[in-house]
Protein backbone atom coordinates (compact mmCIF):
# COMPACT_ATOMS: atom_id res chain seq x y z
CA UNK A 1 0.00 0.00 0.00
CA UNK A 2 1.05 3.32 -0.82
CA UNK A 3 1.83 5.54 1.96
CA UNK A 4 -0.44 9.14 1.73
CA UNK A 5 2.22 11.70 1.04
CA UNK A 6 1.22 14.36 3.68
CA UNK A 7 1.62 11.74 6.04
CA UNK A 8 3.57 13.96 8.11
CA UNK A 9 0.75 15.81 8.90
CA UNK A 10 -0.90 13.65 11.14
CA UNK A 11 2.23 14.15 13.47
CA UNK A 12 1.32 15.69 16.38
CA UNK A 13 4.85 17.44 16.95
CA UNK A 14 4.80 18.32 13.11
CA UNK A 15 1.52 20.05 13.38
CA UNK A 16 2.94 21.76 17.00
CA UNK A 17 6.13 22.95 14.99
CA UNK A 18 4.09 23.94 12.12
CA UNK A 19 1.49 26.20 14.12
CA UNK A 20 4.07 27.87 15.93
CA UNK A 21 6.20 28.85 12.68
CA UNK A 22 3.08 30.45 10.84
CA UNK A 23 2.63 32.39 14.13
CA UNK A 24 6.63 33.10 14.39
CA UNK A 25 6.48 34.16 10.62
CA UNK A 26 3.39 36.63 11.26
CA UNK A 27 5.37 37.42 14.82
CA UNK A 28 8.23 37.82 12.99
CA UNK A 29 7.27 40.20 10.44
CA UNK A 30 5.12 42.71 13.08
CA UNK A 31 8.67 42.78 14.76
CA UNK A 32 10.24 43.82 11.96
CA UNK A 33 7.86 46.75 10.67
CA UNK A 34 8.17 48.16 14.03
CA UNK A 35 12.08 48.35 14.20
CA UNK A 36 11.52 49.75 10.55
CA UNK A 37 9.21 52.41 11.64
CA UNK A 38 11.04 53.23 14.98
CA UNK A 39 14.49 54.00 12.78
CA UNK A 40 12.43 56.61 11.21
CA UNK A 41 10.62 58.04 14.04
CA UNK A 42 13.36 57.96 16.63
CA UNK A 43 16.54 57.70 14.43
CA UNK A 44 19.60 55.71 15.44
CA UNK A 45 20.09 56.77 18.21
CA UNK A 46 16.79 57.19 19.99
CA UNK A 47 16.52 53.45 18.97
CA UNK A 48 19.48 52.27 20.72
CA UNK A 49 18.22 53.64 23.89
CA UNK A 50 15.17 52.43 23.38
CA UNK A 51 16.69 48.95 22.62
CA UNK A 52 19.22 49.69 25.49
CA UNK A 53 16.37 50.08 28.23
CA UNK A 54 14.88 46.83 27.48
CA UNK A 55 18.49 45.10 27.19
CA UNK A 56 19.47 46.61 31.15
CA UNK A 57 15.78 45.47 32.06
CA UNK A 58 16.32 41.90 30.87
CA UNK A 59 19.23 41.45 33.63
CA UNK A 60 16.76 41.08 36.41
CA UNK A 61 13.12 40.00 34.36
CA UNK A 62 15.27 36.95 32.35
CA UNK A 63 15.51 35.09 35.75
CA UNK A 64 11.86 33.92 35.90
CA UNK A 65 11.26 34.76 32.30
CA UNK A 66 13.15 32.28 30.79
CA UNK A 67 13.85 30.14 34.53
CA UNK A 68 11.00 29.14 36.47
CA UNK A 69 8.74 29.38 32.67
CA UNK A 70 10.67 26.48 30.82
CA UNK A 71 10.62 24.56 34.11
CA UNK A 72 7.03 24.81 35.00
CA UNK A 73 6.40 24.04 31.11
CA UNK A 74 7.99 20.50 31.64
CA UNK A 75 6.86 19.77 34.38
CA UNK A 76 3.16 20.45 33.44
CA UNK A 77 3.64 18.16 30.49
CA UNK A 78 5.06 15.24 32.36
CA UNK A 79 1.87 15.66 35.00
CA UNK A 80 -0.39 16.43 31.67
CA UNK A 81 0.51 13.11 29.90
CA UNK A 82 -0.48 11.11 33.24
CA UNK A 83 -3.65 13.31 33.49
CA UNK A 84 -2.69 13.94 37.23
CA UNK A 85 -4.77 17.11 37.24
CA UNK A 86 -3.98 18.08 40.96
CA UNK A 87 0.12 18.53 39.69
CA UNK A 88 -0.98 20.94 36.37
CA UNK A 89 -3.13 23.18 39.01
CA UNK A 90 -0.45 22.76 40.94
CA UNK A 91 2.60 23.80 38.55
CA UNK A 92 0.21 26.54 37.59
CA UNK A 93 -0.06 28.05 40.94
CA UNK A 94 3.28 27.65 40.99
CA UNK A 95 4.81 29.98 38.53
CA UNK A 96 1.38 32.64 39.44
CA UNK A 97 3.03 33.14 42.22
CA UNK A 98 6.39 33.02 41.77
CA UNK A 99 6.02 35.53 38.62
CA UNK A 100 3.93 37.49 41.20
CA UNK A 101 6.87 37.22 44.32
CA UNK A 102 9.49 38.31 41.21
CA UNK A 103 7.53 41.45 40.32
CA UNK A 104 6.98 42.47 43.53
CA UNK A 105 10.56 42.51 44.84
CA UNK A 106 12.17 43.98 41.51
CA UNK A 107 9.99 46.76 41.93
CA UNK A 108 11.44 48.53 44.60
CA UNK A 109 14.93 47.22 44.24
CA UNK A 110 14.94 47.85 40.61
CA UNK A 111 14.34 51.13 41.21
CA UNK A 112 17.56 51.63 43.11
CA UNK A 113 19.85 49.17 41.48
CA UNK A 114 18.69 49.91 37.55
CA UNK A 115 19.08 53.56 37.06
CA UNK A 116 22.26 53.60 38.88
CA UNK A 117 23.34 50.82 36.38
CA UNK A 118 22.49 53.08 33.54
CA UNK A 119 24.06 55.71 35.12
CA UNK A 120 27.61 53.76 35.01
CA UNK A 121 27.03 52.08 31.81
CA UNK A 122 25.63 55.22 29.24
CA UNK A 123 26.60 57.89 31.96
CA UNK A 124 29.53 58.46 34.43
CA UNK A 125 31.68 56.48 32.51
CA UNK A 126 30.77 57.37 28.72
CA UNK A 127 29.70 59.95 26.76
CA UNK A 128 28.54 56.94 24.17
CA UNK A 129 24.39 57.39 25.47
CA UNK A 130 24.53 61.12 24.10
CA UNK A 131 21.45 62.94 25.38
CA UNK A 132 19.85 60.01 26.41
CA UNK A 133 22.34 58.23 28.45
CA UNK A 134 21.40 58.99 32.11
CA UNK A 135 17.83 58.72 30.99
CA UNK A 136 17.97 54.88 30.03
CA UNK A 137 18.18 53.47 33.59
CA UNK A 138 15.17 55.25 34.43
CA UNK A 139 13.11 53.84 31.35
CA UNK A 140 14.30 50.53 31.94
CA UNK A 141 12.74 50.33 36.29
CA UNK A 142 9.60 51.77 34.35
CA UNK A 143 9.63 48.12 32.26
CA UNK A 144 10.32 46.59 35.93
CA UNK A 145 6.70 46.55 35.63
CA UNK A 146 6.11 43.94 32.80
CA UNK A 147 6.28 40.73 35.09
CA UNK A 148 3.40 42.25 37.25
CA UNK A 149 1.41 43.62 33.25
CA UNK A 150 1.94 40.35 31.92
CA UNK A 151 1.28 37.57 34.71
CA UNK A 152 -1.62 36.30 32.90
CA UNK A 153 -0.21 36.26 29.64
CA UNK A 154 2.50 33.78 30.78
CA UNK A 155 0.81 31.92 32.65
CA UNK A 156 -1.88 31.10 29.88
CA UNK A 157 1.45 30.58 27.63
CA UNK A 158 2.80 28.05 29.57
CA UNK A 159 -0.28 26.46 30.19
CA UNK A 160 -0.83 26.10 26.54
CA UNK A 161 2.54 25.16 25.60
CA UNK A 162 2.63 22.57 28.30
CA UNK A 163 -0.42 21.08 27.06
CA UNK A 164 0.43 21.00 23.50
CA UNK A 165 -2.47 23.69 22.64
CA UNK A 166 -0.43 25.27 19.90
CA UNK A 167 -2.99 26.65 18.45
CA UNK A 168 -3.92 28.90 21.82
CA UNK A 169 -0.50 29.70 22.30
CA UNK A 170 -0.21 31.02 18.58
CA UNK A 171 -3.08 33.09 19.02
CA UNK A 172 -2.16 34.50 22.59
CA UNK A 173 0.96 35.27 20.86
CA UNK A 174 0.34 36.70 17.58
CA UNK A 175 -2.50 38.74 19.57
CA UNK A 176 0.22 40.36 22.21
CA UNK A 177 2.63 41.33 19.27
CA UNK A 178 0.04 43.03 17.30
CA UNK A 179 -1.01 45.39 20.03
CA UNK A 180 3.18 45.75 21.11
CA UNK A 181 4.05 47.05 17.42
CA UNK A 182 0.40 49.45 17.57
CA UNK A 183 1.41 51.11 21.15
CA UNK A 184 4.86 51.41 20.67
CA UNK A 185 4.81 53.09 17.75
CA UNK A 186 1.69 55.42 18.47
CA UNK A 187 3.98 55.72 21.57
CA UNK A 188 6.94 56.98 19.68
CA UNK A 189 4.97 59.03 17.05
CA UNK A 190 3.16 61.11 20.05
CA UNK A 191 6.32 61.54 22.01
CA UNK A 192 9.24 62.04 19.52
CA UNK A 193 10.88 60.05 22.11
CA UNK A 194 12.08 56.28 23.46
CA UNK A 195 9.89 57.03 26.87
CA UNK A 196 6.82 56.78 24.47
CA UNK A 197 7.31 53.55 23.07
CA UNK A 198 8.43 52.65 27.10
CA UNK A 199 4.96 53.05 27.85
CA UNK A 200 3.32 52.13 24.79
CA UNK A 201 5.15 48.49 25.52
CA UNK A 202 4.35 47.95 29.18
CA UNK A 203 0.44 49.28 27.68
CA UNK A 204 0.69 46.04 25.45
CA UNK A 205 1.48 43.88 28.20
CA UNK A 206 -1.69 44.86 29.82
CA UNK A 207 -3.61 44.42 27.28
CA UNK A 208 -1.96 41.38 26.03
CA UNK A 209 -3.44 39.74 29.43
CA UNK A 210 -6.84 40.72 29.43
CA UNK A 211 -6.82 38.97 25.72
CA UNK A 212 -5.19 36.10 27.18
CA UNK A 213 -7.87 35.62 30.28
CA UNK A 214 -10.46 35.34 27.52
CA UNK A 215 -8.31 33.12 25.17
CA UNK A 216 -7.67 30.68 28.20
CA UNK A 217 -11.39 30.65 29.07
CA UNK A 218 -12.76 29.25 25.40
CA UNK A 219 -10.00 26.96 25.73
CA UNK A 220 -11.26 25.27 29.11
CA UNK A 221 -13.89 23.16 26.93
CA UNK A 222 -11.80 22.58 23.90
CA UNK A 223 -11.83 18.94 24.42
CA UNK A 224 -7.97 18.33 24.73
CA UNK A 225 -7.66 17.37 28.17
CA UNK A 226 -7.94 18.79 30.96
CA UNK A 227 -6.70 22.74 32.53
CA UNK A 228 -7.61 23.78 35.48
CA UNK A 229 -10.12 27.22 35.58
CA UNK A 230 -8.66 30.63 36.30
CA UNK A 231 -10.08 30.76 39.77
CA UNK A 232 -8.68 27.31 40.13
CA UNK A 233 -5.50 28.53 40.00
CA UNK A 234 -5.89 31.60 41.98
CA UNK A 235 -7.05 29.13 44.59
CA UNK A 236 -3.84 27.14 44.57
CA UNK A 237 -1.89 30.20 44.90
CA UNK A 238 -1.67 30.35 48.61
CA UNK A 239 -1.30 26.79 49.20
CA UNK A 240 1.48 25.65 46.68
CA UNK A 241 5.22 25.62 48.28
CA UNK A 242 7.24 28.33 46.47
CA UNK A 243 10.41 26.92 48.09
CA UNK A 244 9.75 23.29 46.15
CA UNK A 245 9.49 24.66 42.69
CA UNK A 246 11.76 27.03 42.65
CA UNK A 247 14.76 25.39 43.04
CA UNK A 248 14.05 23.54 39.58
CA UNK A 249 13.33 27.17 38.02
CA UNK A 250 16.23 29.06 40.03
CA UNK A 251 18.53 25.94 38.20
CA UNK A 252 16.87 26.53 34.42
CA UNK A 253 17.16 29.92 34.92
CA UNK A 254 20.47 30.24 35.91
CA UNK A 255 21.40 27.90 33.15
CA UNK A 256 18.95 29.46 30.22
CA UNK A 257 19.70 33.18 31.57
CA UNK A 258 23.66 32.88 31.17
CA UNK A 259 22.77 32.25 27.30
CA UNK A 260 20.55 34.88 27.25
CA UNK A 261 22.27 37.15 28.68
CA UNK A 262 25.45 36.68 26.13
CA UNK A 263 23.55 36.42 22.90
CA UNK A 264 20.78 39.59 23.51
CA UNK A 265 21.30 41.47 27.03
CA UNK A 266 25.35 42.26 27.10
CA UNK A 267 26.10 42.20 23.11
CA UNK A 268 23.91 45.21 23.57
CA UNK A 269 24.81 46.73 26.89
CA UNK A 270 28.45 46.83 25.32
CA UNK A 271 27.90 48.19 22.49
CA UNK A 272 26.02 50.71 23.76
CA UNK A 273 28.37 52.00 26.17
CA UNK A 274 31.68 51.54 24.48
CA UNK A 275 30.58 52.47 20.87
CA UNK A 276 27.31 54.48 20.80
CA UNK A 277 23.22 54.21 20.79
CA UNK A 278 23.23 54.05 17.26
CA UNK A 279 25.44 51.07 16.93
CA UNK A 280 23.21 49.23 19.18
CA UNK A 281 20.15 49.77 16.49
CA UNK A 282 22.68 48.44 13.89
CA UNK A 283 23.37 45.59 16.08
CA UNK A 284 20.20 44.70 17.00
CA UNK A 285 18.56 45.05 13.66
CA UNK A 286 21.40 42.94 12.05
CA UNK A 287 20.45 40.05 14.95
CA UNK A 288 16.10 40.80 13.89
CA UNK A 289 17.48 39.97 10.43
CA UNK A 290 19.45 36.46 11.39
CA UNK A 291 15.68 35.98 13.38
CA UNK A 292 14.23 35.35 9.68
CA UNK A 293 15.73 31.74 9.42
CA UNK A 294 15.96 31.11 13.09
CA UNK A 295 12.65 30.97 13.52
CA UNK A 296 12.35 27.36 12.55
CA UNK A 297 14.71 26.72 15.66
CA UNK A 298 12.66 28.89 18.12
CA UNK A 299 9.53 26.93 17.16
CA UNK A 300 10.72 23.52 17.52
CA UNK A 301 12.81 24.13 20.72
CA UNK A 302 9.32 25.35 22.51
CA UNK A 303 7.61 22.16 20.90
CA UNK A 304 10.63 19.61 22.26
CA UNK A 305 10.22 20.95 25.91
CA UNK A 306 7.02 19.41 26.44
CA UNK A 307 7.46 16.74 23.60
CA UNK A 308 10.69 14.98 25.45
CA UNK A 309 8.88 15.97 29.22
CA UNK A 310 6.45 13.74 28.20
CA UNK A 311 8.41 10.93 26.64
CA UNK A 312 10.87 11.25 30.37
CA UNK A 313 7.32 10.70 32.21
CA UNK A 314 6.38 7.66 30.03
CA UNK A 315 10.27 6.78 29.85
CA UNK A 316 10.02 5.63 26.20
CA UNK A 317 14.03 5.13 25.62
CA UNK A 318 13.67 4.48 22.08
CA UNK A 319 11.27 7.38 20.72
CA UNK A 320 13.59 9.85 22.98
CA UNK A 321 16.56 9.25 21.71
CA UNK A 322 15.34 9.00 17.65
CA UNK A 323 13.36 12.12 18.42
CA UNK A 324 16.35 14.20 19.65
CA UNK A 325 18.68 13.01 17.02
CA UNK A 326 16.35 13.84 14.20
CA UNK A 327 15.02 17.32 15.37
CA UNK A 328 18.48 18.33 15.81
CA UNK A 329 19.93 17.51 12.92
CA UNK A 330 17.20 18.96 10.42
CA UNK A 331 16.38 22.25 12.50
CA UNK A 332 19.82 22.65 12.01
CA UNK A 333 20.68 21.95 8.37
CA UNK A 334 17.27 24.13 7.62
CA UNK A 335 18.40 26.98 9.58
CA UNK A 336 22.22 27.29 8.77
CA UNK A 337 21.38 26.78 5.12
CA UNK A 338 18.94 30.00 5.54
CA UNK A 339 21.41 32.12 7.42
CA UNK A 340 23.51 31.59 4.77
CA UNK A 341 21.20 31.62 1.78
CA UNK A 342 20.28 35.66 3.39
CA UNK A 343 23.68 36.73 3.99
CA UNK A 344 23.44 38.58 0.36
CA UNK A 345 20.64 39.99 0.54
CA UNK A 346 20.61 41.87 3.98
CA UNK A 347 22.56 45.17 2.36
CA UNK A 348 20.02 45.39 -0.01
CA UNK A 349 17.20 44.75 1.65
CA UNK A 350 18.45 47.21 4.25
CA UNK A 351 19.10 50.00 2.26
CA UNK A 352 15.23 49.29 0.43
CA UNK A 353 13.99 49.62 4.42
CA UNK A 354 16.22 51.62 6.67
CA UNK A 355 17.71 54.84 6.55
CA UNK A 356 21.07 55.29 4.41
CA UNK A 357 23.32 55.41 7.62
CA UNK A 358 21.57 51.70 8.54
CA UNK A 359 23.37 50.11 5.57
CA UNK A 360 26.58 49.35 5.72
CA UNK A 361 27.01 48.53 9.67
CA UNK A 362 24.07 46.44 9.52
CA UNK A 363 25.64 44.23 6.74
CA UNK A 364 28.78 44.08 8.40
CA UNK A 365 27.79 42.67 11.73
CA UNK A 366 25.45 40.45 10.45
CA UNK A 367 28.63 38.56 8.22
CA UNK A 368 30.57 38.23 11.94
CA UNK A 369 27.37 36.85 13.65
CA UNK A 370 26.39 34.37 10.85
CA UNK A 371 29.78 32.61 11.76
CA UNK A 372 28.09 31.60 15.01
CA UNK A 373 24.91 31.61 14.01
CA UNK A 374 25.19 28.35 11.40
CA UNK A 375 26.26 26.69 14.31
CA UNK A 376 23.86 28.00 17.52
CA UNK A 377 20.57 25.95 15.27
CA UNK A 378 22.22 22.73 16.62
CA UNK A 379 21.83 23.49 19.40
CA UNK A 380 18.23 23.86 19.39
CA UNK A 381 17.15 21.08 21.39
CA UNK A 382 19.46 20.80 24.24
CA UNK A 383 17.80 22.64 26.58
CA UNK A 384 14.78 20.45 26.40
CA UNK A 385 17.29 17.68 26.36
CA UNK A 386 18.96 18.85 29.68
CA UNK A 387 15.49 19.43 31.39
CA UNK A 388 13.68 16.09 30.31
CA UNK A 389 16.59 14.04 31.29
CA UNK A 390 17.36 15.78 34.69
CA UNK A 391 20.84 16.04 33.85
CA UNK A 392 21.46 20.05 34.57
CA UNK A 393 24.18 20.12 36.46
CA UNK A 394 26.27 18.71 33.39
CA UNK A 395 24.86 21.80 31.22
CA UNK A 396 25.74 23.85 33.78
CA UNK A 397 29.36 23.02 34.33
CA UNK A 398 29.60 22.58 30.50
CA UNK A 399 28.53 26.21 30.08
CA UNK A 400 30.66 27.08 32.63
CA UNK A 401 33.48 25.52 30.62
CA UNK A 402 33.16 27.48 27.92
CA UNK A 403 32.23 31.05 29.72
CA UNK A 404 35.53 31.02 31.56
CA UNK A 405 37.10 30.19 28.31
CA UNK A 406 35.78 32.53 26.35
CA UNK A 407 35.23 35.51 28.48
CA UNK A 408 39.00 36.31 27.88
CA UNK A 409 38.83 36.11 24.65
CA UNK A 410 36.20 38.58 24.39
CA UNK A 411 37.30 41.05 26.78
CA UNK A 412 40.38 40.93 24.16
CA UNK A 413 38.42 41.26 20.91
CA UNK A 414 36.35 44.68 22.30
CA UNK A 415 39.00 46.19 23.60
CA UNK A 416 40.71 45.67 20.07
CA UNK A 417 38.86 45.28 17.53
CA UNK A 418 36.83 48.63 16.44
CA UNK A 419 33.22 49.09 16.66
CA UNK A 420 32.34 44.88 15.97
CA UNK A 421 34.46 43.20 18.32
CA UNK A 422 31.53 42.42 20.51
CA UNK A 423 30.35 41.08 17.66
CA UNK A 424 33.13 38.34 17.00
CA UNK A 425 33.18 37.49 20.70
CA UNK A 426 29.62 36.56 20.65
CA UNK A 427 30.02 34.24 17.13
CA UNK A 428 33.26 32.88 19.23
CA UNK A 429 30.76 32.34 22.33
CA UNK A 430 27.98 30.52 19.93
CA UNK A 431 30.56 28.24 18.73
CA UNK A 432 30.80 26.39 22.49
CA UNK A 433 27.22 24.69 21.24
CA UNK A 434 29.27 21.80 19.75
CA UNK A 435 30.81 20.98 23.06
CA UNK A 436 27.34 19.73 24.14
CA UNK A 437 27.17 17.57 21.84
CA UNK A 438 29.87 15.20 23.43
CA UNK A 439 27.77 15.21 26.33
CA UNK A 440 24.87 14.31 25.28
CA UNK A 441 26.47 11.24 22.78
CA UNK A 442 28.24 10.33 26.01
CA UNK A 443 24.93 10.37 27.82
CA UNK A 444 23.15 8.12 25.32
CA UNK A 445 26.13 5.77 25.13
CA UNK A 446 25.96 5.08 28.39
CA UNK A 447 22.32 4.83 28.26
CA UNK A 448 22.62 1.39 26.62
CA UNK A 449 24.30 -0.02 28.95
CA UNK A 450 23.68 1.43 32.10
CA UNK A 451 19.89 1.87 33.98
CA UNK A 452 20.04 5.99 33.62
CA UNK A 453 16.26 5.60 32.75
CA UNK A 454 14.88 3.85 35.73
CA UNK A 455 13.88 6.20 37.59
CA UNK A 456 16.23 8.22 39.22
CA UNK A 457 17.84 10.27 35.98
CA UNK A 458 14.30 10.55 34.53
CA UNK A 459 12.26 11.00 37.64
CA UNK A 460 10.13 8.70 39.36
CA UNK A 461 6.60 7.74 38.77
CA UNK A 462 5.28 10.11 41.78
CA UNK A 463 6.04 12.83 41.85
CA UNK A 464 6.30 13.48 38.44
CA UNK A 465 9.57 13.64 36.48
CA UNK A 466 11.77 15.57 37.30
CA UNK A 467 10.79 18.10 40.54
CA UNK A 468 9.29 18.45 43.55
CA UNK A 469 5.64 17.26 44.25
CA UNK A 470 3.49 20.54 43.80
CA UNK A 471 -0.11 19.17 43.44
CA UNK A 472 -3.07 21.57 44.62
CA UNK A 473 -5.26 19.16 46.45
CA UNK A 474 -9.51 19.57 45.14
CA UNK A 475 -8.08 19.64 41.68
CA UNK A 476 -9.01 16.05 40.30
CA UNK A 477 -12.98 16.76 39.50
Amino acid sequence: MNKHPLRWLRNKFVRDAATLQAAGVLSQLSQMASTVLIAFLLGAAGQGAYVSAIALQGLAYFLVNMGVRNATVSQLAAAHARDNREKVAGWLAFLSKAILAFGLVILPLGYFVIPWAGEIIFGTFSDAGGEYGRRIGYWAWLLCFQPLLELPRTVAGVAFQGTRRMLALSQIEIAQELVRVFLVILGALLTGSPAGAILGHLAACGVGSVLSIDIYRRALHDGQGYLPGVRDVIRGIPQVPLRRGLRLGIRVGILKNSHSLFINIFPRLIVGGVVGLDWVAYFHIAQRIMQVPLLVMFGVSRVMVPALGELAGLKDIARFRKLFFKVTMVTGSVVATGILVLMPLVGPITRLLLPDDYAEPVAAFYRILAIGYVILPFGSTHEAFYVATNTLRAWFWISALGTATLLPLNIYLIKTVPYTGTAWGLSAYLSWVLAHFFYIGYFFRKSRTRAVWDGQDMGSDDPDPPGPDLAVPGQAS
